[in-house]
């Protein structure tokens, strides 16, 4: 045993850390919850001295590089077992389903689990907002809070083992893309008392991404955890790259984030999903007057004459199956604006 060299460290971490995240995606007996599996790493490991990586000069340790420049792709990864835990046959199968667009900003992920505990889960983030939908249950809707983006810690390339010495194996084209082709095994994760592996990928020539990556472990308690034994693959592939294509929240899921102008002297401001609302000095009748000109303006079509007292007024309008209803309410100190959206009944 031997402690690792500020160089080695770092290979030793990069391998430990894709090889735990790798397991914990893999563990037979885990909830199928889409909570995040993570894995903690001390600040110093202890491996073996004849630890041996693949022979080939070429090492990818970042399974997420190149995604955050493209304009939009479609990301699948699916793991397969075929297996046994405790002397009982066991197969299951888990496929993620990625859709990213950059502009305008917006993620959405279905993970399907096939097996003794199936399930469907779904999770979009689309203009501020996060839906999630879980099975049969009711679609939900929260605000995403900033730099917590809960979508991005499950994208598909980021559950794929780094790679340590992988051999060339000549170039091709792969989903309109030019791709480095390169062939491994279980040695370039350091894994050759672990389990044994065959695998390729294949980078893209310019932008240096994942575009299709295949593993076939072959392992038993050793490498899954006591008492299982079987083979697990991974297929992942990036399609649809750089092209358009919309990304919306299942009809059933609540209305997202409210769009609209607030007035100059805005104060106390919530915004939710379905729900903007705020405080203001702005008399109800100039408040009335400014949305009857500002939502027209961004496409909303009234679906009333407005209906105005002396303390409230109410205005309605439409877009596409949305609806807006904005409830303007006079106080002793001040006018508050209620903007609610919701869908339209079929």
């Amino acid at each position: 045993m031997r402690h690792f060299s500020p160089k080695q460290w770092t290979v030793a971490l990069s391998i430990m850390t894709s090889l735990l995240v790798s397991l914990a995606c893999a563990t037979l007996t885990a909830d199928p919850q889409v909570d995040s599996q993570e894995s903690q790493a001390s600040n110093e490991f202890i491996v073996p001295a004849d630890v041996v990586f693949g022979p080939g000069a070429f090492n990818f340790s970042d399974t997420k590089a190149g995604l955050a420049n493209l304009s939009s792709y479609k990301a699948t990864l699916t793991l397969i077992f075929d297996g046994s835990e405790t002397a009982q046959p066991q197969q299951w199968s888990k496929t993620y389903v990625m859709l990213a667009m950059k502009e305008p900003a917006a993620q959405q992920l279905t993970i399907e689990k096939i097996g003794a505990d199936s399930e469907i889960v779904l999770i979009a983030e689309v203009d501020g907002a996060a839906y999630e939908r879980r099975g049969k249950n009711t679609c939900t809707a929260t605000v995403i809070e900033e730099g917590n983006s809960r979508i991005e810690q499950l994208e598909p390339a980021g559950f794929l083992n780094s790679v340590i010495g992988a051999e060339e194996a000549g170039n091709e084209t792969l989903n309109d893309v030019a791709t480095n082709h390169y062939i491994f095994d279980e040695r370039a994760f350091g894994q050759s008392d672990l389990a044994q592996s065959t695998g390729e990928m294949w980078v893209a020539s310019d932008g240096g991404y994942i575009v299709k990556y295949l593993l076939t472990t072959k392992g038993d308690e050793v490498y899954f955890g006591e008492g299982i034994e079987g083979t697990l693959t991974w297929v992942y592939e990036l399609t649809d790259i750089n092209q358009s294509f919309p990304i919306n929240p299942p009809d059933d899921c609540p209305a997202g984030m409210v769009n609209a102008p607030l007035l100059g002297d805005a104060s106390d401001v919530l915004n939710m999903p379905g729900l903007l609302t705020y405080d203001t000095s702005t008399s109800l009748a100039d408040s009335v007057l400014f949305y009857q000109k500002e939502i027209p303006n961004m496409g909303w079509e009234p679906v009333s004459e407005p209906t105005i007292t002396d303390t409230t007024a109410f205005l309605d309008f439409t877009q596409g199956n949305q609806t807006m209803a904005i409830i303007i309410a006079a106080g002793n100190h001040g006018t508050t604006i209620n903007i609610v959206l919701g869908k339209a009944q079929e």
